[in-house]
């Protein structure tokens, strides 16, 4: 395949991308009046964006999933939403963002909130020094986990009741690598489980 053919394949991609992200965000939003923050991310004028808040963050990572084609929407924070909202909105779909360093146990984790969030997460893990083989085996525990006491009497829930979503996609940064690793949850689950 050809260089013009792959760039213009890139080029349409982003325009679907593009569309599908804001007729979702229009349509869960509806009357939004969407900020351009920078080309390909749009922020809500409700969305907390000061010294207090994690947008410095959530911008990092949106500037990664940008500039590999997304085009993402910060949707609005209100004190009046029930429970804990997804971030944005990523080429139509809903993300809920975490950022994970250190170990195995942090990552599972932040994956199993995000799963009350949004049915998708894109976990930055560029603060991690964990492997890939690490971090795929701590995400396929996560997902198979059980609840259970631990030796301190404490219950340590498992995925079932950390879990509102059916499916779902898991977009992962690793440390030193440049492409992104993209998972779907289901394919996670232990064959006949």
């Amino acid at each position: 395949m050809g260089y013009l053919t792959l760039r213009a394949r890139a080029a349409r991609l982003r325009r679907e991308n593009a569309k599908k992200a804001k007729a979702a965000a229009n349509k869960l939003f509806p009357g939004e009046k969407w900020i351009k923050a920078e080309d390909g991310i749009y922020l809500s004028p409700r969305r907390a964006v000061g010294k207090k808040s994690n947008y410095e963050h959530e911008l990092r990572d949106a500037r990664i999933l940008r500039d590999m084609g997304s085009t993402i929407y910060f949707v609005p924070e209100s004190s009046r939403q029930e429970g804990k909202k997804y971030d944005a909105i990523v080429n139509g779909l809903q993300f809920e963002f975490k950022n994970a360093g250190g170990n195995a146990n942090t990552l599972i984790t932040q994956f199993l909130r995000s799963r009350l969030q949004a049915p998708n997460v894109f976990i930055n893990l560029e603060a991690s020094n964990l492997t890939r083989h690490e971090i795929i085996s701590a995400l396929y525990g996560a997902r198979n986990s059980v609840t259970h006491t631990d030796r301190k009497g404490n219950i340590i829930k498992g995925y079932a009741d950390s879990n509102r979503f059916s499916g779902g996609r898991i977009i992962l940064k690793i440390r030193g690598q440049d492409d992104l690793i993209y998972l779907n949850v289901d394919n996670l689950k232990i064959p006949g489980q």
